[in-house]
């Protein structure tokens, strides 16, 4: 039977992964740092993958012959816990699972931040575009699948660079967890939300759509190779924005910050999609308005709770 290891077991991707896997009836092994209950089919592993010697005695013990790498650190965290829960985390996930000499097939998640901004006329940008990371964050992504990609067999190491994952369990340290969140709070209306650039457009996708292309590669992909995981269009973030107020029914009254909008990125950024649809056959799914709902809907069902970034 398939074992399979999903890394970052209780993060927004980590546990949409196990969700995906649950009709599989494989044994599933959630890793993170935190004792707590997975998916009902999956069993948990308690693990910080910045100790390595930790790491290389729970993959000796797991033995794992699938590993979907979700585990990381997304801002606003600093440089060096970026660097430490990106690069290194992911150096000590490999060296763990080199010492098995045995096959392993490996996903990691990469991030469209790795790219920097790309030029609208190179939209939609293609696997093969040079990296030039613009900050910490897009850095420290880029040097961990620049490691997954050097491992030689029997690591069989691929790459689902995700562009703007949106959906249920989304957190407030991004946008659109952000204004869920403050539209879900208990503030008398009108309320006044500060915001950022709203003309800013993004490829947005479905978590849910992210994880099952993260299994179509586990089962069909090409080792070596990175793949752009996204829609292969891009929206205004304002839509969502708008969206989501739509979807609250509250007075709002939107202020633009000058200083926040000038934290912004690139104006657009959208995946080319024709590889992962060519080798695996996996297209994207979930409206863009679904997504949006089901977060919205979420945040009430769990009184505004909106969860924390990748454990």
């Amino acid at each position: 039977m398939t074992r399979w290891l999903v890394t970052g077991g209780t993060g927004f991707l980590g546990t949409h992964l196990l969700k995906a896997l649950e009709p599989r009836g494989d044994e599933v092994i959630a890793l993170g740092r935190r004792a707590v209950t997975p998916a009902p089919s999956a069993r948990f592993h308690e693990a910080d993958l910045d100790d390595p010697v930790r790491v290389r005695a729970a993959i000796a013990e797991i033995r794992p012959t699938i590993v979907l790498h979700a585990a990381g650190r997304t801002p606003p965290a600093d440089a060096y816990d970026l660097y430490r829960g990106n690069t290194m985390a992911t150096v000590h996930l490999l060296d763990a699972l080199r010492a098995l000499d045995q096959p392993v097939r490996v996903v990691l998640a990469g991030s469209a931040a790795e790219l920097g901004p790309v030029p609208c006329e190179h939209l939609p940008v293609a696997e093969d575009y040079p990296c030039r990371p613009a900050d910490a964050y897009g850095l420290s992504k880029f040097l961990a699948t620049s490691a997954g990609l050097a491992a030689r067999p029997p690591l069989e190491v691929l790459v689902a660079r995700v562009f703007n994952p949106i959906g249920p369990g989304l957190p407030a340290t991004q946008a659109f967890g952000r204004f869920a969140e403050r539209l879900c709070a208990g503030e008398s209306d009108p309320l006044t939300m500060t915001v950022g650039d709203l003309d800013a457009r993004r490829d947005f996708i479905d978590i849910r759509d992210v994880a099952r292309a993260f299994l179509a590669l586990a089962d069909r992909g090409r080792p070596g190779l990175v793949y752009h995981v996204g829609t292969g269009g891009s929206r205004r973030v304002g839509d969502g924005l708008d969206e989501l107020i739509r979807l609250s029914g509250r007075a709002v009254r939107v202020v633009m910050s000058p200083a926040l909008a000038g934290r912004g990125g690139p104006s657009d950024s959208r995946a080319d999609i024709g590889r992962i649809v060519a080798h695996t056959g996996w297209q994207p799914q979930v409206a863009f308005e679904r997504s949006l709902a089901e977060l919205f809907v979420g945040g009430v069902e769990h009184n505004g709770a909106f969860h924390g970034p990748y454990e």
